[in-house]
């Protein structure tokens, strides 16, 4: 598919087997639910992109994202120790004239940077790197044997969200941390993609829970599951073993909101996954502005418990490292 939004503004909703080579949300004909039509410089400034890689190896976690609001601009970096649980991380947040980020609508072949003075990422299809003063990331991607997930749902009565999911990606370079260099390196260490580009919901929220990870009999295994978007009359829930998907039905995250770090239970309808996440650490931040508020929480911990494939076999997952996420924004 060359392009999502086809010649008279509109959208074929669902999961696509076949490559979304353009998002190109600007032709979307987006209206208010009342009929009218939004002209496209506001169409420009009310779409949302993000861009998130982690990396998985039994000793570290790295997490990394580059966030274009149109209006706000901000990216992060940290790593997390999974011997000593310290969390070192950078962030950084400007306005959207500051044109510090930018993100390509080729989710196919991604281009997604952020440069400041404090912190720069560079995302493709085949490289990650990022820096700031305390970290120093350089890796390779290899993903010519995954298959990512790719959705579109409505938004609302009249939005829109597409998201491109792959888990796992190999992995092969450097990660340097107070003077200490680690090697990551796949069948150890796999990474995972989020890109997420639309017009999301003007109050949005979610769970979410991910992990890129070779299973102790040497298949890998990736995972994306979402409780709040992407969910009209599809989902963006799945699981890979080997590279082959397992679609799954709608998932239900149960959690103490005040006590993120307390264990979580993630099943779903379909009885396809029974899981259970224990956290063990995380970054988290607040931000209730005027116009924009964000209550983010990202964890790092453990999967354990079973998978059923589509051909009936149940997958044992037992301390497997991952990402779950509390996430509410007004836009």
């Amino acid at each position: 598919m060359e392009r999502l939004v086809y010649g008279n503004g509109r959208i074929q909703w669902g999961i696509y087997a076949e490559p979304v080579e353009e998002v190109n949300y600007l032709d979307y004909d987006l209206r208010t639910p009342m009929g009218l039509r939004i002209p496209r410089p506001l169409r420009r400034l009310i779409a949302n992109q993000f861009h998130f890689l982690g990396v998985i190896d039994p000793s570290v976690i790295v997490a990394a994202a580059v966030v274009d609001l149109k209006y706000l601009e901000s990216a992060f970096l940290y790593v997390f120790d999974r011997r000593t649980h310290e969390l070192v991380e950078v962030s950084d947040i400007a306005p959207g004239c500051a044109r510090r980020a930018s993100i390509s609508p080729t989710p196919e072949s991604p281009s997604s940077r952020y440069a400041s003075g404090r912190l720069s990422i560079g995302l493709s299809r085949d490289r990650f790197e990022a820096a700031s003063r305390a970290i120093q990331v350089e890796l390779s991607l290899e993903a010519s044997h995954a298959a990512p997930l790719r959705i579109c749902t409505r938004a609302g009565y009249t939005r829109w969200v597409y998201t491109q999911k792959t888990s796992p990606l190999r992995v092969k370079g450097t990660l340097r941390l107070g003077g200490r260099t680690t090697e990551l390196s796949s069948p150890s260490s796999l990474a995972l993609q989020d890109w997420t580009c639309g017009y999301m919901r003007r109050e949005t929220c979610w769970n979410w829970a991910s992990t890129a990870w070779t299973l102790p009999d040497g298949r890998s295994y990736g995972m994306n599951l979402s409780c709040g978007v992407n969910e009209t009359s599809f989902t963006e829930n799945a699981f890979w073993i080997d590279g082959a998907m397992t679609k799954v039905d709608t998932v239900d995250f149960v959690y103490d909101p005040d006590d993120v770090m307390a264990p979580w239970e993630i099943s779903s309808s379909d009885g396809r996954v029974r899981l259970s996440f224990l956290p063990e650490g995380k970054r988290g931040e607040k931000v209730n502005a005027f116009f924009v508020a964000s209550r983010f929480t990202q964890l790092v911990g453990t999967f354990s418990g079973t998978v059923t494939s589509a051909q009936g076999e149940t997958i044992d997952i037992t301390g497997c490292p991952g990402f779950a996420e509390d996430h509410f924004a007004r836009w």
